[in-house]
């Protein structure tokens, strides 16, 4: 048995796949909404491919937890006296790093940014006229940004399983 089929990594690639043909789309349509619905698409394929690999993990290191996250595997580990060299790497980029950008394009996907208050113009004599046209997606990533979190993904993924070996 492959070690990908060993420790379920199809729904991760699953997810990866998802995540990929989610931004062909959003670059095929001229449909500005459709658009934006592929690139929201994108973003929850690619957090749940995280979540997937989490779900590896705890299958790979035997550990017991059916809703992990990187402080749960941390905390199982701890108590077995490991180490997961996977979940050490994933925290630094959850603090900094790519990982950490997808964690607040998800957040904004699930739940509206906080619309600012309109600013008068500098420009105008009066100071009267508002702008009140904002752009709605400022916070979603774009499909080129889209393109290198699934490169990243999907690089730190296939490191991640050549480096599991059997222990």
């Amino acid at each position: 048995m492959s070690r990908v089929a060993r420790f379920h990594a199809d729904r991760t690639n699953q997810k990866l796949y998802f995540a990929r043909l989610s931004c062909q789309q959003a670059e095929q349509t001229e449909h500005v909404q459709q658009a934006q619905a592929h690139r929201e698409a994108a973003v929850f394929h690619l957090q749940g491919a995280v979540l997937a690999f989490l779900q590896e993990l705890v299958r790979y290191y035997r550990l017991n937890d059916p809703a992990p996250t990187l402080k749960s595997i941390e905390t199982l580990m701890a108590e077995k006296g490991q180490v997961s060299p996977e979940v050490t790497v994933m925290q630094q980029l959850s603090k900094q790093g790519f990982i950490a950008e997808l964690k607040r394009a998800y957040r904004f996907c699930q739940y509206a940014p906080e619309p600012t208050a309109p600013e008068p113009e500098d420009e105008t004599s009066s100071n009267l006229i508002i702008k009140v046209t904002q752009t709605p997606q400022a916070w979603l990533p774009d499909t080129a940004i889209l393109r290198e979190w699934h490169r990243d993904l999907t690089q730190l993924i296939d490191g991640f399983r050549n480096e599991m070996v059997e222990f």
